[in-house]
């Protein structure tokens, strides 16, 4: 079978799992309506998204920690700390793959040089307009193998985040049937 046949068959198989504390995430279900992806919302222990394909659930296995954007991070990052960490913990401890995926982001170059306008820093009660930096240096250090192990992954347009983690999740379940098919 071809690639694109199995990406095909992939797509008819799975259900995309929405955790259920999830918010604003109309793009996503939207595009995996108009695509014939199946969806659930539930609890998930944790990340944002996972998927169950074939009867076989990945949530434990395989997530996605989903940020609309930049500033929502460097917010974690600064005043909910150690609840980002100790979600990271766990899934590190927990899962096989995890991927933070960043939405309005066109990827490592442009979030060391994101910034916030003067207003916008002034609004938030900010001191630091050069918000991307401090989120590049924490995700680089959290990142590593010795800490907690995810890989992150950018999508300058929000509206094709459905579209990343399918793909992500394909290949996932892609190398688990491979490592899982009966040998010859």
């Amino acid at each position: 079978m071809s690639s694109k046949d199995e990406k095909k068959e992939f797509m008819k198989k799975v259900t995309i799992l929405i955790d259920t504390r999830e918010q604003k995430n109309e793009h996503i279900t939207s595009l995996l309506g108009q695509l014939g992806v199946m969806f659930e919302s539930r609890k998930l222990d944790y990340g944002d998204y996972s998927f169950t394909a074939e009867g076989k659930d990945f949530s434990h296995s395989c997530v996605i920690e989903r940020k609309a954007k930049i500033d929502e991070l460097y917010g974690n990052f600064t005043s909910d700390r150690e609840r980002i960490e100790k979600e990271l913990d766990t899934i590190s401890r927990n899962a096989v793959q995890c991927t933070l995926l960043l939405e309005g982001c066109k990827g490592w170059e442009h979030l060391k040089e994101f910034q916030i306008s003067a207003d916008g820093a002034e609004k938030q009660g900010r001191k630091v307009r050069n918000i991307g930096a401090t989120v590049y240096s924490t995700l680089q250090s959290w990142r590593c193998g010795n800490r907690y192990r995810f890989d992150v992954e950018f999508v300058w347009e929000r509206e094709k985040s459905a579209l990343k983690m399918l793909e992500l999740f394909y290949w996932f379940w892609h190398n688990y049937k491979a490592q899982t098919a009966p040998r010859k």
